[in-house]
């Protein structure tokens, strides 16, 4: 616990510091988010806040390495797969930030990338059976691990619409993962989802609304691929029933925003992959509330459904699993009444 903690405060205070300078440096070259019809924000904000955390992160594990005495060699070796497929990420994320990268140029990269922790041999080798029982994945545990890697990163980008949204559920899924971590007995797992929320967090201070800095893709990429790295490294391997459905549930908000996106822009005729204004937190913008509002929501809800899985993985049994069927089943039902009533709003709006 003393690691723990004297390597996650390292990090936030590199986060806290060097993040002034990323945001003076994208501002010097005019690396910001510029306003147009999709944007919230109306004037231009410095991009790239993702290396801050990216850099606050690598101290953070160097700081292990240093100090640990080589009783966290496992962790060092995972760390190196997810560092370099990271790595990856964030040349990509910067370069996006700085001249705007395609669909498939992402994808390309996010793919190598998993390839990389999946050549460290790090993938997702079985499913939990809810009812008993486990499924073996064979050689589908590499496509079904290259699309969890990438998924989730798509997930975290494009959640990332408001001040503080994308950064504040990392910091909550992170702080998650290492709670579970931790109850499992895990500290490998534990130690870098506790430093990655350390580093967010003190990017966070900076990316509150009104934000001066913006994780750009270069941070939601990254924090999105990491925490989906962290997910399949013993975070959640258990022989619990409940496993097969933990994940989803810390990552419930992106991945179902991302899910909606993909199907609604398929059904409107629209490429799948073409940014819109009808995300979740557009959705509640259009309702009324603030980006403030609109974000500790938001936030809110992840935080909730974080210590829902926590708890459910406290209790370990059938009655869990259920349980947490039944919050999906609301979650789905509340999203639709969204849905309805946003239109109706605009109607209303509309006719007046």
């Amino acid at each position: 616990m003393i690691l723990i903690t004297s390597a996650s405060i390292l990090a936030f205070l590199v986060s806290v510091l060097v993040t002034p300078g990323v945001k003076k440096f994208a501002r010097k070259y005019d690396i910001t988010a510029k306003p147009n019809h999709r944007t919230i924000h109306t004037t231009p904000i410095p991009l790239m806040g993702g290396t801050a955390v990216y850099l606050a992160y690598l101290v953070g594990i160097i700081f292990i390495y240093l100090f640990s005495d080589g009783n966290y060699d496992k962790l060092l070796h995972e760390n190196l797969s997810f560092i370099i497929g990271g790595t990856l990420i964030l040349f990509l994320g910067i370069y996006d930030d700085m001249k705007g990268a395609s669909s498939y140029q992402k994808f390309s990269v996010q793919i190598l990338a998993a390839l990389v922790v999946i050549g460290f041999g790090y993938r997702i080798e079985s499913v939990v059976n809810p009812f008993g029982g486990v499924f073996e994945l064979g050689w589908w545990s590499y496509p079904a691990t290259i699309f969890w890697l990438v998924m989730i990163s798509n997930a975290f980008n494009l959640i990332d619409g408001l001040d503080g949204l994308a950064s504040g559920i990392g910091v909550g899924a992170a702080f998650t993962m290492m709670l579970i971590s931790l109850w499992n007995g895990n500290l490998v797992s534990a130690l870098p989802a506790a430093i990655l929320a350390a580093s967010i967090t003190g990017f966070l201070i900076y990316n509150f609304n009104p934000a001066k800095i913006f994780l750009g893709d270069s941070g939601s990429l990254v924090i999105g691929f990491w925490l989906a790295c962290f997910s399949i490294n013993g975070t959640f391997r258990t022989e619990s029933a409940i496993a097969i459905i933990i994940p989803l549930i810390v990552f419930s908000l992106p991945v179902l925003d991302t899910f909606m996106a993909f199907f609604r822009r398929v059904r409107l005729g629209i490429h799948p992959f073409k940014a819109d204004r009808k995300h979740i937190h557009h959705r509640l913008l259009y309702l009324g509330l603030s980006q403030r509002q609109a974000m500790l929501v938001l936030n809110g809800i992840s935080y909730s459904w974080g210590l829902l899985a926590f708890a459910a993985v406290v209790l370990g049994n059938q009655f869990s699993l259920i349980f947490v069927a039944l919050v999906f089943i609301s979650i789905l039902y509340g999203l639709n009444r969204l849905s309805r009533l946003e239109v109706s709003v605009n109607n209303f709006h509309s006719n007046n």
